[in-house]
């Protein structure tokens, strides 16, 4: 009973914090920023690892080629490639 009780706190807990992508679903959102940086004239800067609140994104970054300081953040999906502009 105590393992029972145990393994409810862990899973519990697990379940509060980010959910972490697997190299699949990292490498889906990245091909989505890929895609809208080379439609933007931006480069492809980076794809953050974990959904922070769980809503089937995460953030990655690009940057504008023509004024390099101009990062804009995407809103990408992992589970099926495309991305939108976060506001």
């Amino acid at each position: 009973m105590k393992r029972i009780l145990t393994l409810a706190a862990v899973l519990s807990l697990a379940a509060c914090g980010p959910y972490q992508l697997n190299d699949q679903e990292r490498s889906t959102a990245e091909l989505g920023a890929r895609e809208i940086a080379d439609r933007s004239q931006a480069d492809f800067v980076g794809c953050s690892g974990q959904d922070s609140d769980k809503d089937g994104y995460v953030t990655c970054t690009i940057k504008d080629r023509s004024s390099p300081k101009a990062e804009h953040e995407l809103a990408c999906a992992y589970a099926s490639r495309g991305c939108k502009r976060k506001a």
